[in-house]
């Protein structure tokens, strides 16, 4: 897989707009079946707004996204 460019300032805030909308299960600790299935399906959520969001930029992996989500949580924490 080649990598892609970084996201940009609107990129990540887009992101993170998504993300709150859904922060109940996709920041939920809980590892219940039930639970995962549901982070599985968000992510996918997220993915597929997040891509047609921006579709003049290769599309983003929810590996990618949770990445960039990841990186947004721990500069934030620091």
């Amino acid at each position: 897989m080649d990598r892609t460019a970084p996201l940009s300032q609107t990129q990540r805030m887009a992101l993170l707009n998504l993300i709150k909308e859904r922060d109940n299960i996709v920041n939920n600790k809980s590892t219940a079946p039930g639970i995962i299935e549901a982070k599985k399906r968000t992510w996918e959520e997220i993915v597929l707004k997040f891509n047609a969001l921006n579709p003049d930029q290769q599309p983003r992996s929810s590996k990618q996204l949770k990445r960039s989500y990841d990186h947004v949580k721990r500069k934030c924490l620091s």
